[in-house]
C-alpha cells in the first residue's frame, strides 16, 4: 500500500477501494478485473487509486487481509470455543458456516476458489487456520473431562487443511458429484473421528 490511511477520509478511501475490489472481481472474474475498472467501479480516479494501491495485485493482497478478518469475526460471531456443544455439533456447525460463506458475496468467493492456486491465499488461509486451532484448543481446554488429545495442534492442523481444501474443490466444480448435505456430514464425520481417535472419552487427565 503506497499511502497510510492516517486520516477518516484516508481510510474511508481505503476501504471504497478494496470494495470496489471485491464488487469487480464478484461481477467480472479475476482475469478481466483492471486497476481502471475498479477505479470506474469505486467512483474515483485511477490517478486517487494509484495513491493508496501500487497495482491490481497490491488491491488483491488488501482484500484478502479485510476477508481474514471478516472469516473470523465471523467465526467468533458463530462458534463460540465455550460451546457446550457436541464435538461432532461443533465440527458440523463449523464446516456449515465456512461453506455458506463461500458461496455468499456475490460469487466472490467462488471466484477466488476456481482461482485459489493464483492468488496470495496464505493471507486468507494462515490467519484463518490459527483462529480455527486457537477455537480448538480452548474448544478442548474447556471439556477436558471429556476429551484429551495430547497431539491436538497435528490433529488441528490436519482437519482444518483437509477441510479447507475439500471445500474449496467442492464449490469450484461447476458439476459437483456430491450433494452439499453429503459433503458436509463426510467431513464431519471424519474430522470427529480423527479427532476423537486421539482422545480418551470418560477419563480425567493424570495429575501434574
Amino acid at each position: 500500500m503506497r499511502k497510510r490511511p492516517q486520516q477518516q477520509r484516508s481510510r474511508q478511501m481505503v476501504d471504497t477501494l478494496i470494495e470496489a475490489t471485491a464488487r469487480t472481481i464478484a461481477n467480472h472474474g479475476l482475469d478481466s478485473t483492471t486497476t481502471p475498472l475498479i477505479a470506474e467501479t469505486a467512483g474515483v480516479s485511477v490517478g486517487s487509486l494509484y495513491q493508496y494501491f501500487e497495482d491490481k495485485d497490491a488491491l488483491i493482497a488488501a482484500l484478502l487481509d479485510k476477508l481474514a478478518r471478516d472469516v473470523t469475526q465471523l467465526l467468533d460471531r458463530s462458534i463460540p470455543a465455550e460451546s457446550t456443544l457436541a464435538l461432532e455439533d461443533m465440527v458440523r456447525l463449523s464446516i456449515r458456516v465456512t461453506l455458506n460463506l463461500m458461496h455468499n458475496n456475490e460469487g466472490l468467493y467462488l471466484e477466488i476458489a476456481r482461482n485459489w492456486h493464483r492468488l496470495p491465499v496464505n493471507r486468507v488461509a494462515d490467519v484463518l487456520e490459527q483462529h480455527i486451532m486457537d477455537i480448538g484448543r480452548r474448544y478442548f481446554l474447556k471439556h477436558l473431562h471429556t476429551y484429551q488429545a495430547p497431539d491436538l495442534q497435528v490433529r488441528l492442523f490436519i482437519t482444518y487443511n483437509s477441510v479447507i481444501f475439500t471445500l474449496v474443490r467442492f464449490i469450484s466444480q461447476d458439476r459437483a458429484l456430491l450433494n452439499e448435505d453429503e459433503v458436509v456430514n463426510g467431513l464431519a464425520t471424519m474430522v470427529t473421528g480423527y479427532l476423537q481417535g486421539a482422545t480418551v472419552q470418560g477419563e480425567t487427565p493424570p495429575a501434574a
